[in-house]
């Protein structure tokens, strides 16, 4: 066997290559234009959708951007700098607003030349990530407060430009926004891999894989209405009012990221303004486990090291989907502590359950939702999912090989427990049957016993009274 396939991949091993994180509420709606160039007279970008609180009462979310009237909004490259920033950050764990930074590394890290045009290039990126501002009425997620609210926040305060040629000069920094840094302390973010982010030749398709990246982590698939994603998620513009228009702008960035791996299929459903776009995440890509082929034998298993945050990031986002749905975040704190990441998992599957059983108005969920969601989540371990009656596979962190573990169908366990409670309840009816037979012919007795006595005092009565006639007759009047 060889070296490979024995070995496990540690978090050394891993950050060799080229992670950043992804600010989960920028990954929700655009912060930039779709081009590579700014148009100078446009000056304001306006999202918006709306979302169901946990009081189930209907929100509208607004997401609007206003970039500096000299730098203008942002472009599509920035962002490609905006997550270049955010991996410097990274690799500091996010301990520092202010952050120390050479242009030479980031450009590397953007898989950028380095030749003078790209200085250029980066400073005016970063004049325009400092010029932008961002409303966002009830669209900011607070993973701290674990619920939404209304913010006016920029992304970088300052930043200043230093020749690290010349001695003595002070390193380059920038200041991240005060908001959006306690944002990434709050642990809101998500591993993005960079060098597929930025090998993508699209920008409609790095749009999309941020803007999924997000929702792919709890379920392999996402769905919405297609002008909703393309025109609030995307940021294609609204000049596009059709369904086949919006799709000759997206269908080249889905068969891109399908090419790449990254999704498997696509669908449309609908028609008109009711079309919904099916997003399904190639399985590959949701396996946690890498397979490595050996030439001299079968194929073994090789386990990716999950870190601290990477597991508090997976947290919170599971944290925000049950508040969302009515839980309380302290009951929310008590059910997600110390649970791994195959538990959270679990958990992500039982709310994606839940959100099916409350679309259908299952009978299930009908007297209380939020009780039969927190009940599920609390017995996660023990609790029925409709695809449970499969063998899973557990891989020994130590030894990177797998260890079956049979696991008995829940299903057949729970058919078992019904017929169990099924006969348990006919006879207990019959038992019941049997006790109210008894009765009957209980009262059935007494009534004969009493018809008897009362025949017993007839005759008696009737004895008596033709003794008091003789008697009578007798007598001399």
């Amino acid at each position: 066997m060889s070296e490979a396939a024995n070995k496990i991949i540690t978090v050394d091993d891993r950050e060799k290559k080229n992670f950043s994180r992804d600010e989960l509420n920028l990954a929700e709606f655009p912060l930039t234009v779709l081009s590579k160039r700014s148009n100078t007279n446009e000056k304001t970008l306006e999202f918006q959708d709306t979302i169901t609180n946990k009081n189930k009462q209907v929100v509208q979310r607004k997401w609007i951007i206003t970039g500096a009237d000299k730098f203008g909004l942002p472009t599509a490259s920035d962002d490609e700098v905006l997550l270049g920033l955010m991996k410097i950050s990274s690799d500091d764990r996010f301990q520092n607003r202010r952050v120390f930074f050479t242009r030479y590394e980031l450009l590397r890290a953007l898989h950028w030349t380095t030749e003078g045009r790209s200085y250029t290039r980066l400073q005016n990126a970063l004049d325009r990530l400092t010029g932008v501002r961002i409303k966002a009425v009830n669209a900011f997620y607070d993973n701290e407060a674990k619920g939404y609210s209304t913010k006016n926040f920029g992304i970088i305060d300052n930043y200043e430009i230093n020749d690290g040629r010349s001695s003595g000069v002070k390193p380059s920094f920038f200041t991240w926004n005060e908001e959006i840094f306690q944002s990434f302390q709050g642990g809101f973010l998500r591993k993005i891999d960079l060098d597929f982010y930025l090998d993508l030749e699209s920008a409609v398709s790095k749009r999309l894989y941020r803007f999924l990246g997000k929702h792919f982590w709890y379920s392999t698939t996402w769905r919405g209405n297609l002008f909703t994603l393309a025109h609030e998620k995307v940021g294609i513009t609204r000049n596009y009012k059709y369904a086949s228009s919006i799709r000759q702008q997206l269908d080249p960035a889905i068969q891109e990221l399908i090419d790449k791996g990254y999704l498997s299929r696509c669908e449309y459903e609908g028609k008109g303004k009711d079309v919904d776009i099916i997003f399904y995440k190639a399985e590959e890509g949701t396996k946690r486990i890498t397979q490595v082929l050996s030439s001299k034998t079968k194929p073994e298993q090789v386990v990716e090291v999950i870190t601290e945050e990477e597991l508090k990031s997976n947290k919170d986002i599971l944290s925000e989907r049950l508040v969302q749905r009515g839980l309380q975040p302290k009951q929310v704190s008590a059910l997600l502590d110390n649970k791994t990441e195959e538990e959270l998992t679990r958990m992500q599957r039982i709310v994606d359950y839940y959100d099916r059983l409350i679309s259908s108005n299952s009978h299930l969920v009908s007297r209380s939702p939020v009780g039969f969601l927190y009940n599920a989540i609390k017995t996660s371990d023990t609790f029925v999912l409709p695809n449970d009656n499969t063998t899973n596979k557990k891989i020994d962190s130590n030894t990177g090989t797998t260890k079956e573990t049979a696991k008995i169908s829940d299903l057949a366990s729970v058919k078992e427990n019904l017929e169990k409670q099924y006969q348990e309840e006919i006879k207990s009816l019959t038992t019941k049957n049997d006790n109210m037979n008894m009765e009957i012919n209980n009262l059935k007795t007494n009534i004969e016993l009493i018809k008897d006595k009362n025949k017993e005092d007839l005759e008696l009565f009737n004895e008596q009274k033709n003794i008091y006639e003789i008697h009578i007759s007798r007598t001399p009047i």
